[in-house]
């Protein structure tokens, strides 16, 4: 196929590509540095508009490359609804390795592609069974996968292959796509570099005239055309075949206008309506059915009483091509024929095609060409939209899922008001939250008096909507109006409602007149939905946040230490509110901002898909206000490895990022920012929006960044305080703060930063921020704040009881105690510290330490607590807590050492990230698995590792790896 489109297929064949070296350089290059596993390699994007000769280029580039196996596929604008027929197309020939795949992958892509049933097609596992089959077969020859006309492609395989090409990187897979520069929508594609094909320059514009004017060619008038052309070949060759001889020599004059229509379409359209009205019937049909639909066409043609030999006068024109089941010569035909049809018409041919479709073995299709051929309400049809919904959310299909649902809820005579909202559910799914709103809109007219259920159902996707646009004011009001309305007739529908109210209400600040966290949690602890006797961890958090929000930290603590220990022994999807808290789409950048919001019901049955409020936020909300470190990071490290069993990568993502944060504490900067860079990386390939430094603030904080870290607590006060109202972040921020201010010896504005999250007291950084207004206090010489802070401190600690807990509160005793009561204060802060994983408090313990012996003038004593203090917090990277480390040694009359790191430094994230799992005896293919990369892209980033760090073996990486994690 070409987009250098002649009237015959004879003169098609005589064209030849003219010009485009630059491109076709570019392009060998790609390839090239694909097949040897180095340089840029990946994929690349190749745009531009109709007819500018981007098939062509494909075409040249498959036959220039003897030494890849080529693989092609394109996009089908009538297959635009069915999940997945794309990458079917593309994987076809690689089928036969199904069993050679990982069971999750094998089995999503067994769902995608309908070969199992049961289970859901999850579109990121999808997207590495493709990575693994491709790169898999890249082992035996070099591969070139060419995909055309992205901008017809099915949004699953936009997605799934926009996935793979973010992720190619020591493969020798070459994946080059191609399609309109004027795509509509969000562009799965973002990300993947672009070479831009605009119209070809005047000198070989001239030449591909010349090349196809049988006489001879004016250099003016060519000139002209080529100018009022753009240079696109596809209006360039059509002149050539308008124009009369005369008029192409020069010796008749060319009309005012040359007779070029601004839209390709247009003129597409008056070729095929010159031709008989039995082969515009069929062209019709030809482009309401999908091409794997060659023989469905024929027997439609049939029932309508069309002649197979109506194509030939199409043939001929070169609509279509030789091969008729092969169908249009140019993508552009289909589009201009069927758009430019009466919809009488096109109702008829749908008509046809479903008559003949199989409903046993392409139901989907079947109930779509029913659809497209009613008018008016149709119960039966409706029904049978439902059930291809069904079977396309199974598929992992949530665009045909929402046309499915949407088109049946519009020719539902009754159960309108479920199909409308589980339409809503997928668009929102899909990341298109206008869809979404227009679809609650329709749903919420059809509302009667006595659908209660329903209602809440249509407010709680409403509020997703809401959250999806990161607007948290009114949500908790709404949420919780809509679990007492179900909260005897659906205990576990209400408790779901009541979770993502709660986590609206503690992470927002609401406005005037809105629902106060404390009134919410009231409003839980009274509900009818919960159930004192559940143990499945998000239960538990549930009324332990409720109860932490309501009454006390103290009545708080028991059930908040039990929902972090239950992430050891329960399951996790006990039912479908654990099920759904832990799922994850394509869209979830940011806790509580956005998310990716299924749980569609409809048909009276109701499906999980929740994934609002990442569970793995809320365990760590409990994890910080009862200082449990050692079950904060157990429930994270267990609810990213369910996340990566299941290519749930929006939770993964989320979860990645509470595990940095807790890498930070551990002092472990270097592999905090490796867990960073994989959240943002897996952002990029989900086509999230970019991550910024305010994600990492509490990393620049300990790092002492200064500039950074003001510019990223900058950030979050204008765009998610003050425009979002997400105060907790903006806590966060402020408690982050008062660490740099702290290291950097500014302890009034320290002071003042944690004074103010102090005063809030939210779960989390209420607590976790009470030993910094201490010790700001006592340094600022605000002694009233301090005391108050240390009341709080004893009392939370003493509940809490853990080493990190009572480990602050003997420093902080430490810091307010006279001298006589203060060394075994600080002895004891320095011995319960050094239990936890909190090294980076431990490191201040020693610090302050320290420092008070340095003051009485011990200074044997001071160097050994100085010189820990300065090794552990040089080692991690924190500079600011460093150099007041190296002052007090220096007052000591002893230098600081300076620290050279290892040759291990100079590893990147993903070498990191795959010589730390090797180091722990995982195997290429698991780690494979779990980075979501190929075998071969494993084994490149290990080799190099080897060659980086001077080892040769496996065994030889573990002590190497230690020093490196802790790197800055």
């Amino acid at each position: 196929m070409t987009e250098h489109l002649p009237v015959s297929a004879r003169a098609l064949r005589r064209v030849p590509l003219v010009g485009r070296h630059e491109e076709l350089r570019v392009l060998a290059g790609h390839v090239t540095g694909a097949q040897a596993q180095d340089g840029p390699g990946g994929a690349v994007l190749l745009t531009g508009e109709p007819g500018i000769g981007k098939t062509r280029l494909l075409d040249r580039l498959a036959g220039t490359c003897p030494e890849h196996r080529v693989v092609q596929t394109a996009g089908v604008r009538s297959e635009a609804r069915l999940g997945f027929a794309a990458l079917h197309g593309l994987l076809r020939p690689f089928l036969d390795g199904l069993d050679t795949l990982p069971p999750p992958q094998r089995e999503a892509l067994g769902a995608a592609f309908g070969r199992v049933s049961g289970t859901a097609a999850d579109r990121y596992l999808v997207g590495l069974a493709t990575l693994t089959l491709l790169a898999g077969a890249a082992t035996v020859r070099p591969l070139l996968a060419l995909v055309d006309d992205v901008q017809w492609l099915d949004p699953e395989s936009a997605d799934v292959l926009a996935f793979v090409g973010r992720c190619l990187h020591g493969d020798a897979v070459a994946l080059v796509l191609a399609g309109r520069d004027d795509r509509d929508g969000p562009d799965p594609f973002d990300g993947i570099p672009v070479l831009s094909l605009t119209g070809l320059p005047p000198a070989d514009a001239r030449d591909l005239l010349a090349a196809n004017s049988a006489g001879r060619l004016d250099p003016a008038v060519a000139d002209r055309i080529a100018a009022e052309t753009g240079g696109n070949p596809l209006a360039l060759l059509r002149l050539t075949r308008t124009l009369t001889a005369e008029q192409l020599s020069g010796t008749a004059p060319l009309p005012a206008a040359l007779p070029v229509p601004g839209p390709l379409r247009a003129h597409f359209q008056r070729r095929v309506r010159a031709l008989p009205a039995e082969t515009r019937t069929l062209l019709l049909l030809m482009a309401a059915a999908a091409p794997q639909e060659s023989a469905e066409r024929w027997r439609a043609a049939g029932c309508l009483g069309i002649p197979a030999h109506a194509a030939d006068a199409a043939t001929a024109a070169g609509i279509l091509t030789r091969e008729h089941a092969t169908g249009f010569r140019h993508p552009v035909f289909r589009s201009a024929v069927y758009w430019g049809a009466e919809a009488a018409d096109r109702r008829l041919v749908h008509a046809a095609l479903a008559a003949v479709t199989d409903p046993v073995r392409a139901p989907d299709r079947r109930a779509w060409h029913r659809a497209e051929a009613t008018v008016g309400l149709d119960a039966e049809v409706a029904g049978e939209l439902e059930a291809a919904a069904r079977h396309a959310r199974a598929g992992g299909g949530p665009a045909a899922q929402a046309a499915f649902l949407l088109r049946a809820a519009e020719l539902s005579p009754t159960d309108r008001v479920p199909r409308f909202l589980a339409a809503a559910r997928a668009h929102l799914a899909l990341g298109n939250p206008a869809s979404a709103q227009a679809a609650l809109d329709r749903a919420e007219t059809e509302l009667g008096p006595g659908d209660a259920l329903l209602r809440a159902r249509v407010r709680q996707t409403r509020t997703r909507v809401d959250l999806y646009s990161a607007r948290l004011t009114g949500i908790p009001a709404r949420l919780l109006d809509a679990a007492r309305s179900v909260a005897e007739s659906d205990a576990p529908q209400a408790r779901r409602l009541l979770v993502e109210g709660l986590a609206a209400a503690v992470v927002g600040h609401g406005g005037p007149g809105a629902t106060t966290p404390y009134e919410f949690a009231a409003a839980v602890l009274a509900s009818p939905a919960l159930r004192p006797t559940d143990s499945a961890p998000a239960d538990l958090l549930l009324r332990g946040l409720a109860a932490r929000l309501h009454d006390d930290h103290l009545s708080a603590v028991p059930l908040l230490r039990r929902a972090l220990q239950a992430f050891g022994s329960e399951p996790l999807g006990s039912e479908p509110l654990e099920n759904d808290a832990i799922g994850g789409e394509k869209f979830g950048s940011e806790p509580f901002e956005n998310g990716a919001f299924g749980g569609e019901e409809f048909g009276g049955e109701e499906e999980p898909g929740w994934d609002g409020v990442p569970l793995a936020v809320l365990a760590l909300f409990a994890a910080e206000d009862v200082w449990d470190d050692v079950g904060g990071r157990a429930a994270c490290t267990r609810l990213a490895g369910h996340a990566r069993d299941t290519g749930a990568l929006g939770a993964l993502q989320t979860a990645l990022m509470v595990q940095a944060l807790w890498d930070v504490r551990a002092g472990r900067f270097g592999a905090a920012r490796s867990g960073f860079e994989e959240a943002a990386e897996l952002a990029a390939a989900m086509d999230l929006p970019p991550h910024g430094p305010a994600q990492q603030i509490e990393l620049l904080a300990w790092s002492g960044r200064e500039a950074e870290t003001r510019a990223a607590a900058a950030e979050i006060a204008e765009v998610w305080e003050r425009q979002h109202g997400n105060d907790d972040f903006g806590d966060r921020a402020r408690a982050c703060l008062a660490v740099l201010e702290t290291g950097l010896g500014r302890y009034p504005q320290a002071l003042a930063c944690a004074r103010v999250v102090m005063e809030k007291d939210r779960p989390g950084t209420g607590t976790r921020v009470l030993h910094e207004v201490v010790e700001a206090g006592v340094r600022s010489g605000d002694h009233r704040a301090a005391k108050q802070a240390l009341a709080r401190l004893e009392e939370r600690a003493a509940a809490s009881g853990t080493p990190w807990a009572k480990g602050l509160l003997a420093r902080c005793r430490a810091l307010m105690a006279d001298d006589e009561h203060a060394e075994a204060y600080y002895a004891e802060s320095v011995e319960l510290l050094g239990r936890t994983g909190i090294v980076t408090e431990a490191a201040r313990s020693r610090l302050l330490y320290g420092e008070w012996l340095r003051r009485r003038r011990r200074r044997g004593q001071a160097r050994d607590q100085l010189r820990t203090a300065h090794r552990m917090f040089a080692g991690m990277g924190a500079v600011a807590f460093a150099e007041r480390a190296r002052a007090g040694l220096a007052a000591t009359g002893e230098q600081a050492r300076t620290r050279t790191g290892p040759a291990g430094r100079a590893l990147t994230r993903r070498e990191r990230e795959v010589a730390r799992l090797a180091a722990g005896g995982v195997m290429n293919a698991d780690i494979a698995v779990r980075l979501f990369i190929s075998v071969s892209t494993v084994e490149y980033h290990l080799g190099k590792v080897f060659r980086k760090l001077g080892v040769t073996s496996r065994r030889h990486l573990t002590s190497v790896l230690d020093a490196e994690a802790r790197l800055p």
